[in-house]
């Protein structure tokens, strides 16, 4: 029996490493990846503004 993508079934509940939490190791990367996005975006932005106003006032 299948079930839907992002379901656990009862077998595959418990964590296979001693002491693991799943939960804490998969959001640790994703919140980088999130802030790494952001960063990227307010460097992209203050970049095109500061070009923008460059070519403005020139």
């Amino acid at each position: 029996m299948t079930q839907p993508h992002g379901q656990q079934s009862p077998a595959d509940a418990a964590d296979p490493r001693p002491g693991g939490h799943p939960a804490d190791a998969e959001r640790r990367p994703r919140a980088w990846r999130e802030y790494g996005t952001l960063l990227m975006a307010i460097v992209g932005l203050t970049l095109s503004l500061t070009t923008f106003l460059a070519t403005a006032l020139r």
